[in-house]
């Protein structure tokens, strides 16, 4: 796995600025915005993520500088990112049974509904949540690159539309969940130390000693329980996140009224 992941393309220089923007302390975010600016292809892609009906934007955002303020810097940085990854490496996502836009539609659902539920509960966990949940299914991009290495493309996808859970099937044929992939993929990255742990937390949030890690791990866990790659908002995925919701203790009256947000943007 590691070798695959270090046979990643790097990420483009614009992206690679962004990152060491975000990394710094006092972190200037016009000098952000003008990084993305100088990279029109880069900015396009960015307002378009941005201006998604999932997000239940009352006009459209037009400049990179709204974009920054309505989703901040860190949420920027994981559009550009994903914006990079689904740009520089070509994958075939066949043994999930989707593909790249499929995949695209996942993570901006993801986005919406922690969003939604969790500026209802404490906002102040919005930032690290948001970049968390849109950049948490691209380890899947390594899982499939394995896959096809291993001639395990079909056999992996045959367990999944038997009724197996995306976990078990990829802890059979990969040893790790994707999720796990994705916090090394940016740990090779040089992601911070935050992002990284909290994407190795989405699969089982106690494998992280830190309780707000944990609590990241919880939320998020509940949020790919809900929507997947296989099942977005429908009513056995919505009866996994409830029973994940009990489980680990959170707000089940703000996480319904999400649910019923992000499913009314869907429509709109």
């Amino acid at each position: 796995m590691i070798n695959t992941i270090k046979s990643l393309p790097p990420l483009p220089s614009s992206v690679m600025k962004i990152q060491e923007l975000c990394s710094e302390h006092d972190m200037n975010v016009s000098q952000l915005i003008d990084v993305i600016r100088n990279d029109p292809m880069l900015s396009a892609n960015i307002l378009k993520a941005v201006n998604s009906p999932l997000y239940g934007m009352s006009k459209e955002i037009t400049s990179i500088r709204q974009a920054a303020m309505l989703f901040g810097a860190a949420m920027i940085r994981g559009f550009a990112v994903s914006s990079a990854i689904k740009k520089t490496v070509f994958t075939d996502f066949s043994p999930y049974g989707i593909d790249i836009e499929h995949l695209g539609e996942v993570s901006s659902m993801q986005l919406a509904l922690v969003r939604e539920w969790y500026s209802r509960v404490d906002k102040s966990l919005l930032q690290s949540l948001m970049e968390a949940a849109f950049l948490m299914e691209l380890g899947k991009v390594i899982s499939a690159i394995k896959l096809f290495k291993l001639s395990a493309g079909e056999a992996f996808l045959s367990q999944l539309n038997e009724g197996k859970s995306i976990h078990d099937v990829e802890l059979k044929y990969l040893e790790m969940s994707s999720y796990e992939l994705a916090a090394l993929m940016f740990e090779h990255w040089n992601f911070d130390e935050m992002l990284v742990s909290t994407l190795r937390a989405v699969a089982d949030p106690f494998v992280q000693e830190d309780e707000k890690i944990q609590k990241f791990g919880k939320i998020l866990h509940v949020v790919k329980e809900a929507v997947n790659v296989r099942d977005m908002l429908t009513e056995e995925s919505l009866q996994a996140a409830s029973i994940a919701i009990e489980h680990f203790h959170l707000d089940k009256k703000s996480f319904n009224e999400a649910v019923a947000a992000v499913r009314a943007n869907a429509k709109a």
